[in-house]
């Protein structure tokens, strides 16, 4: 099949015989490769959706008649497979390859195919993430426009007429992407809370190994943002005090606010901490019921997929409000924030580094392995991150790098990636933090030791809680900023550093889960040092 007629898509009827499989999946694999899709979540893509033809002719036999399509559906590759029949879901009635809780968190993110039944039609159905330009890629271009355009602006309309541009059109725009951000912002976290205690209390239910990954990744990420904060204080300076009293007053006061009077006023008012903590105990209550929850987890799950779309939709079209501020900001002459940047990105880049470095020595020292040996395993799917901004096109090429490169045990494999995939992430926590004193230091903001405990706990929740989706880290700030009291028009240049830092968060992120992996691995028995020892 020719690439151009592969990437157009196909529509055919078969019998589920062996031979009409095996060409089903040959179609459905020049198809993925004409999407440009990467070779290693072909291979898993293809191996999913042959096991679920598999068993539908188990079920229904080799007679039985099935649709499948492969095409575009707004602007996003699917393939959907359908049978007649009664019903019968084929990826989770044998046991699965990655497990039901851990396809559960995988689905939102466009890495499963996800079953339904309606009409009496079974369908398995999987969208792809639509292939875009590199998160820094888009920056660059957005900067580069704005710049041209405040520029040329700038030298050739009068400036009477740059003020009522800038009135009329630019500060709009600009107040309504703001109020977008904290409207949205709120009722995303809430969903994205919610569901992450859904899935991964189904996680730590299931295994020891479950709990105890879950403890590891977050007690790493309270170490790094505190340290973090620790750090980011005596670089940045922000002034000291605040409206909290000290002593054990101030410290019951803080915790009475975070409880909320009724359900619905967090809601309206957008207050991310009690917000959360509502999450936290409706999660708690949906596992404590078990199955009898079944249709609530999953209109929660979702409504959580909802939210996801809306902040990917924030997060492409961030790059033309960079644009827009910088236009903005060379008109008003309002630039100087932006020109600052370049603190809370060295800051980044050594702190993070550092921690990365820390951790892949201890790697190194403790499973004797050399440096460059652990880095040439790790390479290709960091360069994969690397190259996409994404750890979820990387996840293949993540999985191949921990079982065989690393040594990983499959089972700790098949739950440590999704999980991590899910609530550890290092870098954007070392990030976040980052970017919050930052921007309270610029905007004089009052630092006292409980807006700080808030800080660290908002925080750590919302990179715990937040999947790897374009647009959630915005959302997040969003949230945040309202809470501690940060101006939104910190937004503005949080936009731009979050951008930034995105170019490098997906990679550093997945490498320093695959360490942390190894040394679990190492902990538990489940290293093979045999495939950790062999030259890539």
């Amino acid at each position: 099949m020719k690439n151009h007629e592969a990437r157009a898509g196909w529509r055919g009827e078969y019998t589920l015989g062996g031979e009409a499989i095996e060409e089903i999946a040959e179609r459905l694999e020049d198809y993925l490769r004409a999407s440009g899709t990467e070779h290693t979540d072909i291979l898993r893509i293809r191996f999913s959706l042959e096991e679920a033809l598999l068993r539908w002719r188990d079920r229904f036999g080799e007679e039985a008649e099935i649709r499948v399509s492969a095409g575009e559906r707004l602007r996003r590759p699917t393939i959907t497979m359908e049978l007649t029949g009664d019903p019968y879901d084929p990826l989770t009635s044998a046991e699965n390859d990655l497990g039901a809780w851990a396809d559960s968190l995988l689905d939102g993110i466009g890495l499963n195919p996800v079953y339904s039944y309606r009409r009496n039609t079974n369908t398995v159905q999987l969208h792809l993430k639509r292939k875009q330009l590199h998160p820094a890629a888009a920056l660059g271009l957005a900067v580069g426009l704005g710049l041209l355009i405040g520029l040329l602006g700038d030298l050739l309309i009068p400036e009477s007429l740059q003020d009522r541009v800038l009135t009329a059109f630019f500060e709009p725009v600009r107040n309504a992407f703001l109020r977008i951000l904290n409207t949205a912002g709120g009722p995303i976290v809430f969903f994205s809370v919610l569901a992450a205690v859904c899935g991964v209390g189904n996680a730590a239910s299931m295994s020891r190994e479950g709990k105890r990954l879950i403890l590891r990744f977050l007690v790493s990420l309270t170490l790094m943002t505190v340290l973090t904060g620790t750090v980011s204080l005596l670089v940045f300076h922000p002034s000291s005090g605040g409206a909290e009293s000290g002593g054990i007053h101030g410290i019951f006061d803080f915790f009475m606010r975070i409880i909320p009077t009724d359900i619905l006023t967090p809601m309206i008012s957008g207050d991310s901490p009690q917000l959360i903590l509502i999450a936290l105990v409706l999660g708690h209550a949906f596992l404590s019921v078990g199955q009898q929850s079944g249709g609530l987890v999953g209109l929660v799950d979702q409504l959580n997929t909802a939210g996801l779309l809306v902040a990917d939709w924030v997060g492409r079209v961030t790059p033309f409000f960079v644009s827009l501020l910088l236009v903005f900001g060379i008109w008003n002459e309002s630039l100087a924030p932006l020109l600052a940047l370049w603190k809370p990105v060295l800051l980044f880049v050594l702190l993070c580094g550092g921690i990365f470095l820390l951790r892949l020595f201890t790697v190194s020292v403790r499973e004797r392995i050399s440096l460059r040996a652990l880095l040439g395993k790790m390479k290709d799917s960091f360069l994969v991150a690397l190259r996409t901004g994404s750890v979820n096109t990387a996840y293949g090429a993540n999985q191949l790098c921990c079982e065989h490169r690393l040594g990983i045990g499959r089972p700790l494999t098949k739950v440590g990636l999704p999980l991590g995939l899910l609530i550890y992430m290092p870098a954007g926590t070392v990030a976040s933090m980052i970017v919050i004193l930052y921007e309270a230091s610029s905007a004089g903001v009052a630092v006292s030791p409980f807006w700080l405990l808030m800080a660290v706990l908002l925080t750590i929740t919302l990179q715990a809680a937040s999947p790897p989706v374009t647009g959630i880290g915005l959302l997040s700030y969003a949230v945040i900023f309202t809470q501690l009291g940060i101006p939104e028009d910190a937004l503005t240049t949080a936009m731009v550093v979050d951008i930034l830092f995105g170019f490098v968060t997906a990679p550093l992120n997945q490498a320093m889960l695959q360490l942390e992996l190894v040394l679990e691995a190492d902990r538990s028995g489940a290293l093979d040092r045999e495939t950790l020892e062999r030259e890539s």
